[in-house]
């Protein structure tokens, strides 16, 4: 798989480097790799296969473009409505299909009225 719009970054320091792989059109860091000071001065004298550590993530959507869109939902009447795990169930049942909310609910405007009833507002990202 070819990755269309990558970037690495990496970052050096006495305690060695940390060097990321990023997949921009996903929007997503799908690989972090660490080496020790001692690690690293292997790899940069050419020592094959240093051993080092990796992390993977999200790679179910490395090579898919990322689309968002704001999502709007009815929150229960119950009188804790703003108890953000009834709202993040809430969200999380009502999503349609194929996109994945964000639950932090933390903007000013996540919580809103309309037409005398309790709202909730968030991001949902699909990748296709």
């Amino acid at each position: 798989m070819k990755i269309k719009d990558g970037r690495i970054t990496m970052l050096a320091s006495e305690f060695g480097m940390r060097i990321e792989l990023h997949d921009n059109e996903a929007s997503t860091t799908f690989a972090v790799v660490t080496l020790s000071p001692k690690q690293l001065s292997q790899a940069l004298g050419r020592l094959g296969y240093t051993e080092c550590k990796i992390e993977v993530a999200n790679l179910d959507i490395v090579g898919k473009k990322m689309e968002h869109e704001k999502f709007e939902f009815e929150v229960p009447k119950d009188p804790s409505w703003r108890n953000k795990d009834l709202v993040r169930q809430t969200a999380l049942r009502a999503c349609p299909e194929g996109w994945k909310p964000d639950l932090s609910f933390s903007s000013q405007g996540s919580f809103f009225k309309k037409d005398g009833k309790d709202y909730a507002r968030t991001t949902i990202r699909r990748w296709v």
